[in-house]
């Protein structure tokens, strides 16, 4: 077996796993609402980390045959193939309690081209490197296409990751690096710590990835020559300086699909922007004016709101 198919055999067991009733209840809205346009929903992110349905807000990608399947004639169709992806806000009724989601919007098409090494922007791949669950597939082809998809993640965020980190390396400096600095190129309100709480909560996981991704990799690791955990990679220093400017265009590149995303959710749907900025708050610490709808120009309330907050440090 090869290291890509021993990553894919890792990749398939996890998108496997049981999850809450209340994702499968979510799962079933979603099918209510989008039909045979729904080909999978992917599961991921804290709620999923800690198998909890009840404390929070999960994180779903319905999966979608094309956009306009999923939206008729709906400018909705138009938005999200121009700015991937639309964000909505979902609940369903569990045995008298209401469970809650936020779920993005995906063609299966995009799903694979968004994770592989040729798209620029980390927003996507970088997901879909962390463990999800698939807690609804429409056909086998579906989960063949998801598995693949997630694979080549791992493998786009490991390479891409790999300037970033010291010549010499373990998993754990590998990821948490790549964390962070994923954060700066998305204006990310996170609370300090909330790398080592990723890296803690699947520390297992990354250790068994990391290993097979580096031997599928164009760009091969090698053991440290002293027998000590971790690898090296030799890259030149022309090379590190090239990755490390993309990285730092990736931030400027970010940053602004960010504020565009933003201001999107805030046209698109009712409470989208509402829980963006109380996640800030939440994250943060700092206040958040929850008057800008009242304003006479709203959307460029929502942009002084903003830069507002970018000021305060809310976020980076």
């Amino acid at each position: 077996m090869t290291p890509h198919d021993a990553l894919r055999g890792h990749i398939e067991r996890e998108l496997a796993q049981p999850v809450s009733t209340g994702a499968h209840a979510l799962v079933e809205r979603l099918c209510e609402r989008y039909g045979a346009a729904l080909r999978g929903v992917l599961f991921y992110g804290s709620c999923l980390r800690r198998a909890d349905d009840q404390d929070g807000v999960l994180d779903l990608y319905a999966l979608v045959t094309d956009y306009r399947a999923a939206y008729g004639a709906s400018p909705l169709a138009v938005i999200n193939r121009l700015l991937p992806p639309n964000v909505f806000y979902l609940e369903a009724d569990v045995g008298g309690r209401t469970v809650r989601a936020k779920y993005a919007v995906l063609a299966c098409d995009d799903l694979a081209r968004f994770t592989s090494a040729r798209t620029f922007e980390p927003y996507f791949w970088v997901r879909f490197a962390q463990p999800c669950a698939l807690v609804y597939a429409a056909d086998p082809g579906v989960r063949d296409e998801v598995a693949a998809a997630l694979t080549t993640a791992v493998l786009t965020t490991v390479g891409r990751g790999l300037a970033l980190a010291a010549p010499r390396f373990d998993s754990r400096a590998l990821w948490t690096t790549i964390w962070r600095t994923t954060y700066r190129a998305e204006l990310r309100p996170e609370r300090p710590g909330v790398v080592d709480t990723l890296w803690s909560s699947g520390a297992a996981r990354y250790e068994q990835v990391t290993p097979l991704a580096l031997a599928a990799l164009a760009q091969p690791a090698r053991g440290a020559a002293d027998g000590a955990a971790g690898w090296t990679v030799e890259l030149s220093p022309a090379e590190r300086r090239r990755a490390r400017l993309l990285w730092r265009l990736r931030h400027v590149h970010g940053k602004t699909l960010f504020l565009l995303r933003l201001l999107r959710n805030a046209m698109i749907f009712e409470g989208g922007v509402d829980y963006v900025l109380w996640k800030i708050q939440r994250h943060s610490g700092v206040e958040v004016d929850r008057g800008w709808r009242q304003r006479r120009h709203p959307i460029l309330a929502l942009g002084a709101q903003a830069w507002r907050l970018y000021r305060a440090r809310a976020f980076h």
